[in-house]
């Protein structure tokens, strides 16, 4: 799903481009086009026994109890090695629109999801922020904080298999384990924060190469979604200003 829609996205990247700059946007405005690459660890605090997992629980217990054996759910999980936080590789493509020197700023984002690189997460943030240049204007720092929206389509089944530390047992879960919306809804709502490091690159300063660290606080209400989708990481980019 994910290679498909990236292709899809980096095609229209390409192609717009070549129209911005044709059409010559307002000066003032600012549109940076990047493609990012890096790593993120998503922090969700699943409780798993309120999951479809402990449905596999109870068949486990019972052939156990067939043979006279007692097995209990702190068994269950330490012998899948459940886990409420793990890393996955990001990647994916971004935008990000600032007018003149207006310390205001929209950004969207396909990337892969905080859950499994083979999923798609779409993102719209707005917020508050700036690039401070040193250096004879070469080099930056860039703050900005906001508020996002994500649907996560790697949000739920993907997590809880993901969740299980013994990488066998993750292999063969994956094979046959898809419940629909088993964490609840793959929509959430965040506070971010973003700081970086980059460089200006090229005659005509359009480029721009470098670092963004990132967090991501779920403000979803628990009593919609008991599950989070908090996470943290880190994205080399490569950016080009239409």
């Amino acid at each position: 799903m994910f290679r498909k829609t990236s292709t899809l996205t980096a095609l229209f990247l390409f192609l717009s481009y070549f129209s911005f700059a044709q059409l010559q946007p307002p000066p003032h405005l600012n549109i940076d086009i990047g493609i990012n690459g890096g790593a993120g660890y998503l922090i969700h605090k699943t409780r798993f026994e309120t999951t479809p997992l402990y449905n596999q629980y109870l068949i486990i217990k019972e052939v156990f109890s067939n043979q006279g054996l007692d097995y209990t759910w702190g068994m269950y999980e330490e012998d899948f090695g459940l886990r409420d936080r793990f890393i996955q590789p990001r990647f994916g493509f971004s935008a990000l629109l600032t007018y003149g020197n207006l310390p205001f700023y929209v950004g969207g984002e396909l990337m892969s999801s905080p859950s499994s690189y083979q999923k798609t997460v779409y993102g719209l943030s707005v917020g508050v922020g700036e690039d401070f240049y040193v250096m004879d204007s070469t080099s930056y720092f860039s703050f900005r904080g906001g508020y996002k929206f994500v649907k996560d389509f790697g949000f739920g089944s993907k997590t809880l298999v993901n969740s299980v530390g013994d990488e066998s047992i993750r292999e063969n879960l994956a094979t046959f384990f898809d419940p629909k919306e088993p964490l609840g809804d793959s929509f959430g709502r965040f506070f971010t924060l973003n700081a970086g490091y980059g460089i200006v690159l090229g005659e005509q300063r359009r480029m721009r190469i470098g670092v963004d660290l990132f967090g991501e606080l779920d403000l979803t209400s628990q009593t919609e979604r008991e599950s989070r989708m908090t996470n943290v990481g880190a994205l080399l980019y490569v950016r080009f200003r239409m």
